[in-house]
């Protein structure tokens, strides 16, 4: 009988672990939909609210669990969170005002073939064909996001909303295999780094940005933007990277283009057309070849 209580205490952990992944992919899938609905507030001053917000709730609620000190921390893992976090959303913000979202968001997905690439050059593990299987997929791709809409024009502009995509995944790619050097880091210090963000993101809105005043409905967007997808999602996520199966995790983490693109085709701020929809499959399911050598590896 123990034995069955242990283990059904270990299920409910890893459960609970996996649901907060889970969460954090719901939450990331929705942002950009979210900031197309916000479209009209200037990138600095959406940086400015949103990080802002989620510094304010995620302070209280360190304050009422006794974890405040966790924002205490060396200044090296602050820098790399903070340029992460900062330049990724920065850029995807920037791409989405001049390309299309769905095609922004696509192109930001690409570092997860990214990382599992890198990550395995790095360690110098064996080479394995599904990596270069992975990248070709994830290359052509881009092909089909570039060209495979109907009404997309490729413009100078465009081309450089595609580009912030990109460089989107890249910073993803390195912040994530910088900050594998601080694990034992805890979640809390991502808060004081929130209200970093927020604080260097007012002074260059005020500096170079015009005030825009949300209407009611924008209001009610930047509030769940900066509690979810800007807040509790960094929590939720560092919570199940060190929880959960990765393995699991690692396969729940492609349903967040998948879900980006439904709710986008959705709310017709994309069309559903066959360029995007094999755009889709290519990247992630580059991503998903890319990580199958890892399934032979011991975690």
């Amino acid at each position: 009988m123990p034995v069955t209580n242990k283990s059904l205490g270990n299920f409910s952990f890893n459960l609970f672990a996996t649901l907060s992944g889970l969460l954090t992919i719901l939450l990331w899938s929705s942002l950009a939909i979210m900031t197309t609905f916000v479209a009209p507030i200037p990138r600095f001053e959406l940086l400015w609210f949103g990080f802002g917000l989620s510094f304010v709730i995620g302070t209280l609620i360190l304050v009422l669990t006794g974890r405040l000190n966790e924002m205490k921390q060396p200044l090296k893992p602050w820098i790399t969170g903070f340029s992460g976090i900062f330049f990724f959303h920065l850029f995807y913000f920037l791409g989405l005002a001049l390309a299309p979202p769905a095609q922004v968001t696509l192109m930001s997905y690409l570092w997860p073939t990214m990382l599992v690439v890198c990550s395995a050059f790095l360690s110098k593990r064996q080479f394995h064909i599904a990596y270069l299987i992975g990248v070709l997929m994830g290359l052509a791709g881009t092909v089909f996001l570039m060209y495979g809409g109907k009404n997309i024009v490729i413009t100078p502009w465009v081309l450089s909303g595609y580009f912030l995509g990109f460089l989107c995944a890249i910073v993803w790619t390195i912040y994530s295999l910088v900050n594998r050097k601080y694990v034992n880091v805890p979640a809390g210090m991502l808060i004081g780094v929130c209200g970093g963000i927020s604080l260097v993101a007012m002074l260059i809105h005020f500096s170079i940005e015009p005030t825009v005043i949300p209407s009611l409905k924008e209001m009610t967007i930047l509030i769940y933007m900066g509690c979810g997808p800007m807040g509790i999602a960094f929590l939720a996520w560092d919570y199940a990277s060190k929880n959960a199966n990765m393995s699991l995790l690692g396969s729940l983490a492609y349903l967040a283009p998948l879900l980006s693109m439904v709710w986008l085709v959705v709310a017709g701020k994309a069309p559903a057309t066959f360029g995007l929809g094999m755009a889709v499959i290519l990247i992630v399911g580059g991503a998903i070849v890319a990580t199958y050598p890892l399934k032979h590896v011991k975690e």
